[in-house]
């Protein structure tokens, strides 16, 4: 799975802080790969749509609608959620559905169950959330200092990589943005919305052929005038200036602020010379490059960093447990990467 000639898969990536310092596998049981959604508000408890907090076990957050939908007696489209979560862990998140709905708490069935129910006044949409919190067992040695590096985690962070899930299994998602591309080279047509995956998977490969390309040159944190930063967790972008770039630094040495790298589009949305940095990396893979430029006006800016907050382990033998809290967005296996050689191990 590569952009241009470099590989972007995780295992492949460039690490901030150095060498691996354990060596295992992670998520041999889904009980071991938790995650919890933090939509960063209370429901209202009052409103025409009901809000349920669903516990889903081994499933897709896709199937996870599905059943609920037919659970309840109403369409699955009809049925919003914040953010898909992982498929091989148990996870809690909140889906929304119309007054009409007929659901209460309680089993559905064995990979699904109904931990909450209120109301709100309207439908749960997609990135409508904070962040999430993350409990994961790892299995296997350590090689290094691991509490070295934990403590350099948490206070520089870890490079903001996508990981492999956003390209699909074997990368089947990246493979379909190839073949759209080869199809219309110039992105002249309107992307079909069942394609929109594809598109993000190669948007996201090049986020992270821009990063790794940064970290080995030493660059990663670093910024320079009318190049685009955001603040930590949050999003919101604005460009560095003279009037601000020695604040700016500063926020970025504490960890307020993060440089930011690109989700292409044809609109830099950067200085001149952020862009063209950029843009060296980017046309290494011509055919991807040309595609999406076509297909999107602006690009997007994404944090090239991401700290998680409250990272707490324990070691106990051959066994690491970690529970951290990452941003939206932000993916655990970055941060296990950092950590060193993890492979996915699933019973």
């Amino acid at each position: 799975m590569q952009y241009g000639d470099r590989p972007i898969g995780l295992p492949d990536l460039p690490r901030v802080h150095g060498e691996p310092v354990f060596h295992g596998v992670y998520r041999r049981h889904p009980s071991e790969f938790r995650v919890t959604e933090d939509l960063g508000f209370v429901p209202e408890g009052v409103g025409s749509h009901w809000w349920v907090l669903i516990e889903k076990t081994g499933v897709s957050t896709d199937e996870a609608q599905s059943r609920l939908a037919n659970a309840s007696g109403v369409s699955r489209k009809d049925i919003g959620y914040a953010g898909k979560k992982d498929t091989h862990a148990v996870t809690r998140q909140w889906m929304s559905l119309p007054e009409q709905a007929q659901i209460e708490t309680g089993e559905i069935d064995a990979a699904l169950s109904v931990i909450e129910v209120t109301r709100n006044q309207r439908k749960l949409k997609i990135g409508q959330l904070a962040g999430n919190w993350f409990e994961l067992v790892l299995h296997g040695e350590v090689v290094g200092d691991l509490d070295a590096r934990l403590a350099a985690i948490r206070a520089r962070g870890v490079a903001n990589y996508f990981g492999l899930q956003r390209f699909g299994r074997h990368g089947s998602n990246l493979q379909t943005a190839r073949r759209l591309a080869q199809r219309d080279p110039e992105g002249r047509r309107r992307l079909h919305p069942k394609d929109g995956m594809a598109a993000s998977a190669a948007r996201s490969a090049g986020f992270n052929a821009v990063v790794a390309a940064r970290i080995e040159t030493d660059q990663w944190l670093s910024v320079a005038l009318d190049d685009v930063v955001s603040l930590a967790g949050r999003g919101s972008h604005f460009s560095v200036t003279e009037d601000n770039i020695e604040d700016v630094m500063t926020r970025v040495g504490g960890g307020e602020l993060d440089p930011t790298a690109p989700m292409m589009g044809r609109d830099a949305k950067t200085g001149a010379a952020q862009a063209a940095r950029e843009r060296h990396v980017l046309e290494t893979d011509p055919s991807l490059c040309a595609w999406l430029t076509g297909i999107f006006r602006e690009a997007d800016r994404r944090a090239e960093r991401v700290i998680p907050k409250q990272l707490v382990s324990d070691q106990q033998g051959s066994t690491l447990k970690l529970k951290f809290y990452c941003p939206r967005g932000a993916f655990a296996t970055a941060v296990l990467h950092e950590l060193g050689v993890l492979s996915e191990s699933r019973a």
